[in-house]
């Protein structure tokens, strides 16, 4: 068929046509055919009649064979009918023929047998029409019965060529041929008119619908029709509406869950039962450390090269069952430590698709870890240690009360309240720590940070006046910052005793603060101790780290402090810094 509804329209048009123009022209030519011959064999049997009536006025008796009186006969009636004569006697000889020589008359065949000549005897008159052995030609023939004194004598036939017949028939043929090939180029005319009437508005409902094909769906078909094309515009119009809507609801289902699958901390990878991935999120090019293209369109075999992971996604495609374990990924920044999950993965039946694997970064959570299980074990060490002195000590009294002396009871009580007095720094530390780890919002009020930086220095003035340490306050007087009072006061109090403790004879702290370019006030404290090797500046704020273990402790260090400070610090959406040469002091700061 035709790729346009226009020509198929013109195809069946002209189909139909010619189709009722085949029946329409059967049926004429043969109407036309029979009444010709109708016509035809009236006009002979008028012409025959007249020529027997002729033949009978003779009052022939009998029909003499070679008679030239009969030969003369049989060729006036020819000149006066148009036509073939031939008279036959009753037994059927021929006994003359207008259109035979007179010397094959006798050669033709019996004629008793033929049609015209059997209907003539039977009913008084006949006729036929059939191709002529004698002269080989189509020919009409009609016969009459010739009587005298009402006795058959013979028969007249008449035999006229059908070349006028057959030219009428070629005539109206031609006739009937012409008038078909005008009717279908004015049919053809008409019908590419109507086709092109009638596909108008079903090209204009392509033409719109290849517009909302194309995403513009704000387009509609129009209502101006009354016809099933109305009614199609309709339903079309309905069905545009309901597929804007469910793309709208589609769309924004993807949305959703693009951004869902986007801002999730997890990695997500789908694959295809042939384990080739079909989808990702970001994040697992974070977690992974990967580039988009390494993994689009790839095995996740390829790059994920994890046996753990690799026999979890094969047992999953083999028996559909969810997985779960955990594997060491080594990237450039060092070894991360990854959760995995796999799950069948189905669309719409329940065989299975593919596996859903979801990827998770472990590695803070094992470091987090790590840090409570050294902080179980530290501050375990840190409270077994005054413990165990007060535990010895008390046992000793206990059980050499009589044997010791009361310079030695009073020197063991005495080291009870001092290991008893550690171990309540030591607890009072660590509920501190642990008040500032929890995420309750700090209460800010606005401070005037040289009144409570004086009033700090002023509760220390017996330890630097006793090892002369100066202490130097560089704060402007009005300067206040917005904090929350007890979180400073605990961070200053800790960095201030610290700088005390090691700085030497005759050293100086200092403690200044001024407003930075950005608006926020940056506080240093200084001091001209012992300093802190770089190598251990990253650790210094961990949990009962020490860097010199025994002298800290001899000082009373619980190993809490700096991780306080820093706690503290950072609830103030700031860090704390350290500047710091070994033997040359150091310079803590925050804003």
């Amino acid at each position: 068929m035709f790729k346009h509804y226009k020509w198929n329209f013109v195809a069946v048009m002209l189909g139909v046509a010619i189709v009722g123009f085949a029946i329409f022209d059967l049926l004429l030519y043969y109407n036309i055919k029979r009444h010709l011959f109708q016509e035809t064999f009236n006009e002979m049997r008028t012409k025959t009649h007249l020529a027997v009536s002729f033949l009978e006025q003779k009052q022939l008796d009998y029909l003499p064979n070679e008679s030239e009186a009969l030969y003369d006969i049989t060729h006036q009636v020819r000149t006066i009918v148009n036509a073939r004569v031939s008279i036959i006697d009753t037994n059927g000889v021929v006994l003359t023929d207008s259109d035979v020589a007179r010397d094959k008359v006798a050669a033709m065949d019996n004629h008793i047998s033929r049609p015209e000549v059997q209907d003539a005897l039977s009913y008084g008159w006949g006729q036929s029409h059939r191709r002529s052995d004698t002269v080989n030609r189509n020919i009409f023939y009609t016969a009459f019965p010739v009587k005298h004194n009402d006795r058959l004598v013979g028969f007249l036939r008449l035999a006229y060529y059908a070349k006028n017949f057959e030219d009428s028939m070629q005539q109206v043929v031609s006739l009937i041929i012409a008038a078909n090939f005008v009717g279908l180029v004015i049919l053809l005319v008409l019908s590419l008119f109507a086709g092109s009437l009638a596909t108008r508005p079903i090209s204009k409902l392509a033409h719109t619908a290849e517009l909302i094909s194309e995403g513009n769906f704000e387009k509609r078909f129009e209502l101006r029709r009354k016809d099933e094309i109305g009614t199609l515009s309709l339903v079309l119009n309905n069905l545009t509406e309901r597929l804007k809507d469910k793309i709208s609801q589609v769309s924004e289902e993807s949305t959703k869950l693009e951004q869902i699958l986007t801002h999730m901390d997890i990695g997500i990878i789908v694959t295809d039962c042939n384990k080739k991935i079909m989808h990702c999120n970001p994040e697992l090019f974070k977690i992974l450390k990967l580039e988009k293209y390494e993994i689009c369109d790839k095995n996740i075999i390829e790059f994920i090269r994890v046996q753990p992971l690799t026999n979890a996604i094969n047992k999953t495609l083999d028996d559909g069952q969810k997985q779960a374990g955990e594997f060491a990924y080594y990237v450039e920044e060092g070894k991360k430590f990854i959760s995995y999950i796999v799950a069948p993965f189905y669309i719409s039946d329940r065989n299975i698709k593919g596996v859903l694997v979801q990827l998770q970064d472990i590695s803070e959570l094992k470091r987090l870890e790590a840090i409570r299980r050294d902080f179980v074990s530290n501050a375990s060490h840190e409270l077994k240690t005054p413990l165990t002195s007060i535990l010895g000590y008390t046992d000793t009294l206990l059980e050499n009360t009589d044997a010791l002396t009361p310079e030695q009871r009073t020197k063991f009580l005495h080291r009870i309240r001092e290991q008893s007095h550690r171990l309540e720094l030591l607890i009072f530390d660590m509920l501190r720590l642990s008040n500032f780890e929890h995420e309750v919002p700090l209460e800010m009020n606005e401070i005037n940070l040289h009144h409570l930086v004086d009033d700090i220095t002023d509760s220390y003035k017996a330890l630097a006046t006793e090892k002369g340490i100066t202490v130097n306050i560089d704060i402007p007087s009005k300067l206040k910052i917005r904090a929350n009072e007890d979180g400073i006061r605990t961070v200053l109090n800790n960095l201030l005793d610290n700088a005390l403790k090691y700085t030497p004879q005759n050293g100086e702290v200092t403690v200044r603060a001024a407003q930075q370019e950005n608006g926020k006030i940056q506080i240093e404290l200084i001091d001209t101790g012992i300093g802190i090797d770089p190598k251990y500046q990253d650790r210094i704020f961990q949990r009962f780290y020490r860097v010199d273990k025994d002298r800290s402790r001899a000082m009373g260090g619980t190993g809490l402090g700096l991780s306080i400070v820093k706690h503290i610090i950072e609830r103030h959406d700031s860090e704390i810094n350290i500047d710091s040469e070994l033997g040359k002091g150091c310079r803590f700061w925050f804003e």
